[in-house]
């Protein structure tokens, strides 16, 4: 070892000297040899051999085997962000946070505002400041025109009409229902089953290009 100015007696000695000296921080995708933590771990950010979680260790670093379960474990068990290896107290607030990471990727029925979800872009539809002038009366009208409205509407109840057709749990506004949807705090998708049908019978209703005849 030129570094450790050693010799051994065969390479798997060598390759045993590199895997458990501090002296060697070798990669075992190109063999790169950091003489230090630090360069190591520029090493592997700026090629991506492996995966750096660099909110490990006070911000110093860990490096990871890209998708191993290893790695995969230590994400779940740290709330750690995917994104930029933050970690957090809880899942609900890394959550919160992965909302940051979002792109404005949801286009607004109404106005081709982009919204990072489309709990927000209905929010933004039921303020009334949308230049469509769709507000939350007309979403809630649309709302109980649909086929499928029993599955998500009080019939009796002004002050919390909407409900959550997997868990009963009750809104006051349909963007409140959306939420609980996207947030898959139950079993309900936002995507799929009477919520899924809800939302592409709004598009059909209020999108600029829609063609305003029931889906089904």
């Amino acid at each position: 070892c030129s570094r450790c100015k050693r010799g051994f007696s065969s390479s798997q000695a060598l390759q045993q000297h590199y895997d458990d000296s501090a002296s060697h921080n070798r990669c075992e995708v190109c063999g790169f040899d950091g003489s230090t933590w630090e360069k190591s771990l520029a090493h592997h950010r700026t090629t991506k051999h492996r995966v750096v979680c660099q909110g490990c260790d006070d911000g110093e670093g860990m490096i990871w085997v890209s998708g191993s379960q290893e790695y995969l474990d230590h994400l779940k068990e740290q709330n750690v962000c995917k994104t930029c290896q933050m970690h957090f107290e809880s899942a609900s607030n890394l959550d919160n946070h992965q909302m940051v990471h979002l792109e404005r990727s949801v286009e607004c029925h109404g106005c081709y505002r982009t919204f990072k979800t489309y709990p927000a872009m209905i929010i933004h539809l039921e303020s009334g400041a949308c230049d469509s002038e769709i507000d939350m009366t007309d979403l809630n009208e649309s709302a109980a025109m649909c086929f499928q409205w029993k599955a998500y509407l009080m019939e009796d109840d002004t002050v919390y009409p909407f409900k959550c057709p997997e868990c009963d749990t009750v809104f006051t506004r349909l963007s409140g229902l959306f939420q609980r949807a996207y947030s898959k705090a139950c079993n309900q998708d936002l995507n799929k089953g009477k919520i899924g049908n809800l939302v592409r019978w709004l598009e059909v209703q209020h999108s600029v290009s829609g063609s305003g005849s029931e889906s089904e």
